[in-house]
């Protein structure tokens, strides 16, 4: 029942596992976010029933995601950010693009194409002078640049809330990949081929600094014990949409459902394998209306 409440909601037999040493565990689904509930277990030994004392546990909260709309803006320097002046939410590639030039923003606001509200945002590959820049926009802060060569980053945002889905809607309207990158992961697309976006999502146990001169930084997904749970936009889907919104929905696998996160990366690219500056300059990505969702129940891997 939840807790000050009178009546209690009865769990039927069926529905209980009960070990060998008299353990007894049940699934409860539908409870409300961030809320106490007492339950209690009874049984009969002998001719005697037996209550035993109520047990409270308070249900996590369901943190919604910061302006997954795209809706706030503010100018520092040169560079454009994704949040309201004052929060750190999100942090772009724009710092390490404009650090050449005033004028290469390359994720900005647009008034269209939008979704709804008044802006969404976009994210334009670029050829900044000589140098190629894939547009990125990720949960964290952005660290320092590394001369013409790259930049670290701060990857994930404080939170401490277990979604089980990344939503949204996205537009790609990819160019042929015309910046060749070194070292490529097996499967890249070659120069000449339609370049492809990247949307994933990950909850971690900590803050991730990555370094793109030394892809030794970049987590395993599959392997680090930092990461609790990953899903990404397959990449199948990562190519061009037309001029129709696309609805975007990514799961999360988790790893751990015991362990609880520290921190949320989300992170949308125009050009997936950017890090390797690799890409087609002009392939732009919109996205807008994107938000955290919560079920019953997490896909586990």
């Amino acid at each position: 029942r939840q807790r000050g409440q009178d009546t209690w909601n009865n769990v039927s037999f069926e529905s209980l596992t009960i070990d060998a040493d008299d353990n007894v565990t049940t699934t409860l689904k539908g409870l409300s976010p961030n809320t106490s509930y007492e339950y209690r277990l009874a049984y009969v030994t002998g001719d005697d029933e037996v209550v035993c004392d109520p047990v409270t546990f308070t249900t996590e909260g369901q943190k919604a995601l910061y302006n997954g709309g795209f809706e706030y803006w503010h100018q520092s320097g040169n560079p454009w950010y994704p949040n309201e002046e004052g929060v750190k939410f999100w942090d772009t590639s724009n710092p390490g693009s404009t650090s050449i030039g005033a004028s290469y923003n390359v994720t900005t606001r647009t008034e269209s194409p939008k979704r709804s509200g008044s802006y969404a945002a976009k994210l334009e590959s670029t050829k900044v002078i000589i140098k190629f820049a894939a547009a990125s926009m990720y949960t964290g802060v952005f660290g320092k640049t590394i001369g013409t060569s790259g930049a670290w980053l701060n990857w994930g945002t404080p939170f401490a809330c277990r979604p089980t889905a990344l939503k949204g809607y996205m537009q790609y309207h990819p160019k042929a990949i015309d910046n060749a990158g070194k070292g490529l992961p097996s499967g890249a697309p070659g120069k000449g081929d339609q370049d492809m976006c990247s949307i994933y999502i990950a909850l971690l146990t900590e803050s991730i600094r990555v370094d793109n001169t030394d892809m030794s930084t970049f987590p395993d997904w599959n392997t680090d014990s930092r990461v609790i749970a990953y899903g990404a936009l397959p990449d199948a889907q990562c190519g061009a949409t037309g001029d129709n919104w696309k609805e975007v929905n990514i799961p999360l696998v988790y790893k751990d459902i015991t362990k609880k996160p520290t921190h949320l990366l989300v992170v949308f690219s125009s050009s997936k394998y950017g890090d390797y500056f690799h890409g087609g300059a002009g392939s732009t990505l919109y996205v807008d209306d994107f938000s955290l969702e919560y079920g019953d129940e997490p896909a586990i891997k």
